[in-house]
């Protein structure tokens, strides 16, 4: 019989596969904090459904609260940055930057929580770096923007979701246990929303497109994005970190075939390099 996590994992991999082909045309439409907002709006909207429909009979104290809005900062601040790298940087290239953010995950694992890294993870890691080393090499078109200018910008912000994602998913494991999968489910909905509206009343005074058409995209790409969310956080919950995070960020395989398929998107041999790289690593730390 197959175990509830891996029913949760696999969830997790179609949704945020998908779900950032309809981020990337968000951005492109609508902008980057306009996305943000109504992405953060879906977040909290679905995560509260679920929070209501299943409520959790477990009470932590002060810390476990403390440590719950702590871990959503971090891992809404990763979105921001992973929408900052989408604003110029190809979809196919900055979700397997992203999706690695496991190799954080397993050092901070290791180190924090008293587990062990096998051969092969340590060679994944190993894989996960090297394709970001590819991407930074300045070669040929490597850092044009899909506007045609070069920029190191979209990589920078990549990399920062990156990191910030791979600590997140140590601090959620640590506020489930504490909270119970449910409350934090909600609180991580919350901090979405308190990360993103300063940012959009900042940058954007408040405004907001009105033409469906326009925000379709970005609301499709949150409602699947948060649903990928709760059934990652219902792995790991029932599973195990080193073993759940790297398994779910698998999902650029589906990415970069539906950018390939729906985007026309175009990669350079470097560039291919880099994402067989990274998604070799990817596998290997979820085999």
């Amino acid at each position: 019989m197959i175990e509830l996590w891996l029913l949760f994992a696999v969830a997790t991999i179609l949704c945020y596969g998908t779900a950032q082909q309809f981020s990337k045309r968000g951005v492109q439409i609508i902008g980057t904090y306009q996305t943000g907002i109504v992405y953060a709006v879906a977040s909290v909207s679905i995560q509260s459904v679920f929070w209501l429909l299943h409520p959790d009979d477990v009470r932590g104290d002060f810390w476990d609260l403390l440590t719950a809005i702590s871990a959503g900062i971090i891992g809404a601040l990763g979105f921001v940055f992973y929408v900052f790298a989408l604003k110029s940087g190809k979809v196919s290239i900055v979700s397997v930057i992203t999706a690695g953010y496991p190799a954080v995950s397993i050092i901070l694992a290791i180190l924090l929580l008293n587990e062990t890294l096998s051969g092969k993870e340590l060679l994944g890691v190993m894989m996960v770096i090297l394709a970001i080393i590819l991407l930074s090499l300045p070669q040929r078109e490597q850092f044009k923007s899909e506007k045609g200018s070069k920029s190191l910008m979209w990589l920078f912000w990549a990399v920062m979701s990156f990191i910030f994602w791979g600590i997140w998913a140590i601090p959620s494991k640590v506020a489930m246990q504490g909270l119970g999968e449910s409350d934090y489910i909600f609180i991580d909905g919350l901090t979405m929303v308190l990360v993103w509206v300063p940012l959009w009343l900042t940058m954007e005074k408040g405004r907001m497109s009105r033409k469906l058409g326009e925000l379709k995209y970005s609301g499709i790409a949150g409602i699947l994005a948060s649903i990928g969310t709760v059934s990652l956080f219902l792995a790991i919950n029932n599973g195990q970190v080193s073993i759940v995070t790297p398994l779910t960020s698998i999902y650029p395989l589906i990415t970069i075939l539906l950018a390939r398929l729906t985007l026309s998107e175009r990669l350079n041999s470097l560039q291919y390099l880099a994402v067989a790289s990274g998604i070799i690593g990817i596998v290997m730390l979820a085999s």
